[in-house]
């Protein structure tokens, strides 16, 4: 709270002090109402208490499959809408890779904004209108619901709780005159904000002795400032090179916004980006290629996958049978390969997670039943020539053949997918590997869940029964059967290392951004990949390493900022 007033001035001299809180306007300006006139002899004293004015934009970037989609036809038909988990599930468990293929294009798509959005204000005034533009003119309803709903509501309340918690409860301030110097004291009498119980806590980062906590000075200035959080919803099945310009030009719309616009103006021509998964290397492009790095204050990445992950590949080859809550989430993303290789192979967004050139290597094993003839790839740190454009190895990346047998089709998909991964696919991988981080960056990463560190095609003995129903019985989804020169019928069967993770991304993920110096502090902790942002409500974020991670980095990142009575 920004308080231009004596707090000297609460005494007991004056009687008929009333004070007086702000209310917005639709475009953001504060007025005071109720001050009414009073009789001379009554020493009265009406307090307006001046809250934060001037903005710093937060935008949050979620993971792959975590924007709405929708048709780009004039009927503008709900392709993919997370407003509730079982919503997705009725809507994609039972599609076939034909039906998947057809509704996921990144060609026919583009984000759908009309998602739900939550209206519960957890904090003394609204963030939904007036102080700030409404929540869906700030984007939220791009989000997916399920995943990001409620944290968006939260993550919002903590940014804002702090300044609003002292301001209601600023009146309850008394006055008294100390005994041993005669001089006037106040006390106050309120319960602390969010970010306050963050002062002086270390959370045993990366840095471990130099870890810097919040202080006192620094927990100040952060609630001289307001912080509305906007979302750059985009389509997660375009090459994210694409989305990276989008984004680009939505940093200067914000920007625009609160400098023309809406409120009292901005502290500085400048963003906060935080990132889930895949919207960390969007970030990253956008920062480091396309030259936005002077607009961003700063970058969080919340489980990033820097280098890719090995799960990836992983789901193209076999699905994501199994993945998430009681298997619900494989049921969404296709269980199978034919469900889900389809989908991927014509996503460049998708591609451009797996592992790349940088990426610890061998990531890749083929054993047999006789350890002489055990293969590692990548051999040449170069997966694309090794691993993903081969194209009639039995462990190849994509089956151009998977649900079309025809071979001119066949041969047809082939030529579309190399083109892609040459063209999109390897560039932006590339670019991305090439490029620093933001100079003013925090990072956040998993280290418990069992993670595809690395994969291991083992070969097992051979589950081909013939049955008089039905012929020789197909093999497991996990299982490949395999004819190769020089051997009988073998099958094999894709395992994980079940390395350190978030149970997608491994931490052999975080190799490069560990090292580097742009890198203001790292956090690993315990965090699921998909509930990385998770929380249920404003006490619970206690319990939530990443994100007190994240309301401490981003009040560290304001400090040098001048505020609003310097201006």
């Amino acid at each position: 709270m920004t308080d231009k007033l004596d707090l000297s001035a609460i005494s007991s001299e004056c009687q008929h002090t009333s004070y007086h809180l702000p209310q917005w306007d639709e475009n953001g300006k504060c007025s005071w109402i109720n001050i009414q006139l009073q009789r001379k002899s009554l020493n009265a004293e009406a307090k307006c208490i001046v809250p934060p004015t001037k903005v710093i934009p937060v935008i949050f970037i979620p993971g792959i499959m975590g924007t709405n989609l929708m048709s780009k036809n004039s009927d503008k038909k709900e392709i993919w809408r997370g407003d509730s988990l079982a919503s997705v599930y009725w809507e994609w468990h039972s599609k076939g890779g034909r039906q998947r293929q057809q509704s996921l294009d990144p060609n026919t798509t583009i984000v759908d904004n009309r998602g739900n959005i939550e209206k519960e204000i957890l904090t003394p005034f609204s963030d939904d209108g007036c102080l700030f533009p409404s929540r869906k003119n700030r984007n939220w309803g791009a989000a997916l619901g399920f995943s990001y709903g409620r944290f968006l509501n939260v993550f919002q309340a903590a940014l804002l709780d702090d300044w609003q918690t002292e301001l209601v409860n600023y009146e309850k301030k008394y006055s008294y005159r100390d005994p041993d110097t005669f001089e006037i004291q106040s006390v106050t009498l309120k319960y602390s904000g969010t970010v306050s119980k963050l002062v002086g806590k270390k959370f045993d980062t990366h840095e471990k002795e130099s870890e810097e906590p919040l202080t006192p000075n620094e927990f100040n200035h952060f609630k001289r400032f307001l912080f509305p959080v906007h979302v750059f919803g985009y389509n997660w099945l375009q090459d994210n090179k694409i989305s990276a310009e989008s984004l680009k030009t939505y940093i200067d719309d914000v920007l625009k916004l609160y400098r023309e616009q809406h409120g009292y103006g901005l502290a500085q021509e400048k963003v906060i980006l935080v990132t889930h998964s895949m919207g960390g290397l969007i970030a990253r492009y956008t920062s480091q290629v396309l030259g936005m790095k002077e607009k961003i204050l700063g970058i969080i990445h919340g489980v990033i996958p820097d280098l890719g992950s090995p799960a990836a590949y992983r789901r193209m080859k076999v699905g994501a049978e199994g993945e998430g809550f009681l298997g619900t989430a494989g049921h969404v993303l296709g269980s199978t390969a034919e469900e889900l290789m389809p989908v991927l192979a014509q996503a460049p967004s998708a591609l451009q997670l797996l592992p790349s050139p940088k990426y610890r290597s061998p990531w890749l094993t083929i054993t047999r039943f006789s350890i002489d003839n055990d293969v590692f790839y990548p051999k040449n740190h170069d997966p694309f020539s090794e691993i993903y454009l081969q194209k009639d190895a039995w462990w190849r990346l994509y089956e151009s053949d998977i649900i079309d047998k025809d071979k001119v089709t066949s041969e047809s998909n082939w030529f579309r997918y190399n083109l892609l991964m040459k063209n999109q696919v390897k560039s932006f991988i590339t670019e991305l590997a090439t490029c620093e981080y933001h100079p003013n960056t925090y990072v956040f990463y998993g280290n418990k869940e069992k993670s595809d560190g690395k994969l291991i095609w083992n070969q097992v003995v051979s589950t081909a029964n013939y049955s008089p129903h039905i012929g020789i019985r197909p093999p497991p989804t996990k299982h490949r059967r395999v004819l190769e020169s020089g051997y009988p019928l073998q099958e094999f069967q894709l395992t994980s290392s079940e390395t350190p993770g978030d149970g997608t991304v491994p931490i052999e993920s975080f190799d490069a951004i560990k090292s580097s110096c742009s890198i203001k502090s790292i956090l690993a902790t315990n965090v699921e990949h998909q509930s990385a942002y998770e929380a249920a409500s404003l006490s619970n974020i206690s319990d939530k390493p990443a994100i007190k991670f994240t309301l401490r980095a981003i009040a560290k990142m304001v400090k040098d900022i001048p505020s609003s009575e310097s201006q």
